[in-house]
């Protein structure tokens, strides 16, 4: 499997971006509670699985932000990052997006 089209910007990861932002956005609106299910904070207390995937989670959107703070270079980066930090991926996602358009259009980057 030759994954050189993703170390950098390029359209191929731009389409795994888009793709996996899509996914996110359907999986929020057409997956909702279904019957018999137990509700965020009753499986967050009973099941010590679900609140290590909670954390670890928690986990990967800090290390995503950091890495956008210090990889990125367009002014969205650090209002993103803040924001990733709420939202998970669906402020990382476009944002990381974004830093890799700017790069394919040769944009004027933010140095600060």
């Amino acid at each position: 499997m030759n994954l050189d089209p993703y170390r950098r910007a390029s359209p191929e990861r731009l389409r795994l971006y888009f793709a996996l932002f899509a996914l996110l956005v359907l999986t929020a609106v057409f997956g909702r509670g279904r019957p018999g299910e137990l509700g965020t904070r009753e499986t967050l207390s009973r099941s010590s699985f679900a609140r290590v995937m909670f954390m670890d989670i928690g986990a990967l959107s800090t290390l995503g932000s950091l890495y956008l703070v210090v990889r990125g270079k367009t002014a969205v980066r650090v209002p993103a990052a803040i924001a990733s930090l709420f939202v998970g991926s669906f402020a990382l996602l476009p944002a990381l997006a974004y830093e890799d358009w700017a790069e394919l259009q040769g944009c004027q980057h933010d140095e600060s």
